[in-house]
């Protein structure tokens, strides 16, 4: 067991005890680096196995595969920590050593669990696409040096009930921080200060918006009241081009504006035009990316009526114009993208 805590995990290929992959990636586990990559062998399968430490306290694990042969794998992790999962791509299916129930997370949801000394088993059908977002946080080392965030409770709730997975849907925000963790642009030590960012950022988001049913510091809003600004959220995810005023949405919730102008900036960060504004952008975003429109196109695809609010907007948010940020679109654009003033 030693070996095992001081490595963090421990792979096995339960079909073939001498597998390249699984030897990689125990050494992967077991090496100090602040980033590691294992590249699938390719007579197994194609993509990787990515593990960062972008905090002392927590370990990042990015995984994108695909095998062209059935792979059966276990893994053993280290006690004493907490493991949080974002599934991104197929569904994956695993279940635990001792124990006949299946457990499972779908596209876009996420599951946490505390670590037992159970060994986890998994089976990689043919073909499909395993893409995933794994953050293991020590507890010991966490409560000491994240202690800025509910991590007490957080362990506290896992240590309680460990064998138990807690699952649930991934909210807008953490597709959206999965997103840029898994497509960081940086490198060297500029990517290591906005890895350690944004992991917190995912962690506070999972425990606000997932794990604890009530926000923190929320004492004034019932559970009444918390279920009708979720579901304001909703009718704004719906109806991003038109959405509700104030006065509508209110009604539309039973909840009186005052509330639901407080309560939402409160529980989602945002007033409510700010969120809007804010989806619409990480929308626009997602299309420029995938490349499928131009600048233009994608500001009046999302609710903009003008491209150089569109280009202000964008910039406020990501640091720099579109323009900037997709310099290829430019070329596709060509003359069709309004100038900004």
């Amino acid at each position: 067991m030693e070996d095992i805590q001081r490595r963090g995990c421990e792979i096995e290929n339960k079909r073939n005890k001498s597998c390249e992959l699984t030897a990689h990636l125990n050494r992967m586990y077991s090496a100090d680096d602040l980033e590691h990559q294992v590249k699938v062998p390719f007579e197994i399968g194609n993509g990787y196995w990515q593990r960062m430490r972008p905090l002392a306290a927590v370990e990042l694990v990015l995984c994108d595969v695909r095998f062209h042969k059935q792979t059966v794998m276990s893994s053993k992790e280290a006690e004493d920590s907490a493991v949080i999962g974002f599934c991104l791509g197929d569904p994956i299916w695993w279940n635990v050593e001792g124990n006949r129930k299946e457990y499972g997370l779908d596209s876009g949801e996420v599951s946490a669990f505390f670590n037992t000394e159970d060994s986890h088993c998994c089976e990689y059908d043919v073909h499909r696409h395993f893409q995933g977002l794994t953050l293991k946080l020590n507890r010991q080392m966490a409560s000491q040096s994240l202690q800025q965030l509910p991590i007490d409770k957080v362990m506290h709730a896992f240590f309680e009930k460990k064998g138990q997975v807690f699952s649930s849907k991934m909210t807008p925000g953490m597709k959206q921080i999965t997103h840029e963790i898994v497509h960081c642009r940086y490198t060297g030590d500029v990517k290591q200060i906005y890895m350690s960012a944004k992991v917190l950022e995912l962690i506070a988001l999972y425990v606000s918006e997932s794990l604890l049913q009530k926000p923190l510091n929320m004492p004034d809003l019932s559970r009444t009241d918390l279920a009708a600004l979720h579901r304001a959220k909703e009718i704004l995810d719906a109806n991003l081009l038109t959405p509700p005023g104030l006065s509508e949405l209110s009604k539309q919730i039973c909840l009186n504006e005052y509330k639901l102008k407080k309560g939402f900036k409160e529980l989602f960060g945002f007033p409510v035009h700010a969120y809007v504004i804010d989806c619409r952008l990480t929308a626009a975003y997602y299309m420029l990316e995938a490349g499928v429109v131009n600048i233009t196109e994608a500001a009046y695809a999302v609710g903009f009526s003008k491209a150089g609010h569109f280009s202000d907007q964008f910039k406020r948010k990501y640091g720099m114009k579109p323009s900037e940020y997709f310099p290829h679109h430019r070329k596709l654009s060509g003359e069709r993208i309004l100038p900004v003033q």
